[in-house]
């Protein structure tokens, strides 16, 4: 959730990787969610390609994806730093050895589909007694943000969308109010024109610029780059909708540095428990489709 005390300024934008900004060109930015901590694991995953196997039913070799996003806090318990997360888990197998420019969109379309879940799942009572985060106006284009500054290229995202001061966000922030009171279900920003006297303001929906939409997510799942995960092996009738990717809610209650071996951050999934798995749709054989 977004406060004001989290806004920074245009000068410290890029030495951040918390806090909130305010540009021209996206409107408000979470650099938490532009961090993208998720999006860098996720590049790593797909260039190395670990545990690929073979699939005689499929034909083709697939390696495995574990793909998340979570919030919550630490407590330090005894001298040591405790992590305690919910989110979303989307457990998934890709086809091997395609094309880095495929694996940008493959990359794409998983982020999206995973994040509009997670704050789906924000938005839950529970969560709503506490928080105004889901759907809240600044993190959907954020997380666009985030990918794009691991998986794009050129000049970093934040650079183009031009901060602006402190003394302006606190501006648009004191006369709009909270952008948690904004929601936006859209990966497009949500902008707020400077306030004008006699005049009332409301904020508008903008536009994707090109260099944050050079990169296309998949419109369907139907050429099988993307299978869902059961078992270890991909399954391509998970659910009755073939472009539905399976997103699991789970819990995880981990010690900090779970996620660095040696000194290096490995890609490992953090230790967890699922509440109600989905599991893949059984075949009637007492229903005939078609009759021939």
């Amino acid at each position: 959730m977004s406060k004001r005390e989290d806004i920074k300024d245009a000068s410290v934008a890029l030495s951040f990787d918390y806090g909130l900004i305010y540009t021209k060109i996206l409107g408000w930015i979470d650099l938490g969610h532009a961090q993208a901590n998720d999006a860098r694991r996720l590049k790593s995953i797909l260039l190395e390609e670990k545990g690929r196997e073979f699939f005689p039913e499929y034909n083709d070799w697939y390696f495995p994806v574990d793909y998340f996003q979570e919030m919550g806090a630490n407590k330090s318990i005894f001298g040591h730093t405790i992590e305690f997360r919910g989110g979303i888990h989307s457990p998934l197998m890709i086809r091997s050895c395609l094309s880095w420019k495929m694996k940008q969109r493959i990359a794409l379309t998983i982020m999206m589909k995973t994040a509009f879940r997670f704050e789906s799942f924000q938005q839950f009572p529970v969560f709503k007694l506490r928080s105004d985060s889901g759907f809240s106006g600044e993190d959907l284009i954020s997380d666009l943000v985030g990918f794009y500054r691991v998986f794009g290229e050129g000049i970093d995202p934040i650079i183009l969308a031009q901060p602006t001061s402190k003394e302006y966000a606190l501006w648009i922030w004191d006369y709009y109010g909270a952008i948690g009171n904004f929601k936006n279900k859209e990966f497009r920003p949500l902008l707020f024109p400077a306030p004008s006297p006699h005049t009332r303001n409301s904020p508008r929906k903008g536009f994707i610029p090109s260099w944050l939409d050079y990169i296309k997510p998949l419109p369907n799942l139907e050429s099988e780059h993307i299978l869902n995960r059961h078992r270890n092996e991909p399954s391509k009738n998970f659910f009755n909708d073939i472009n539905r990717i399976n997103q699991e809610l789970y819990i995880s209650i981990r010690e900090k540095g779970w996620n660095t071996t040696n000194g290096v951050r490995n890609t490992n999934m953090p230790a967890n428990l699922h509440f109600a798995p989905h599991k893949p749709i059984s075949v009637d054989f007492f229903t005939i489709d078609k009759i021939f």
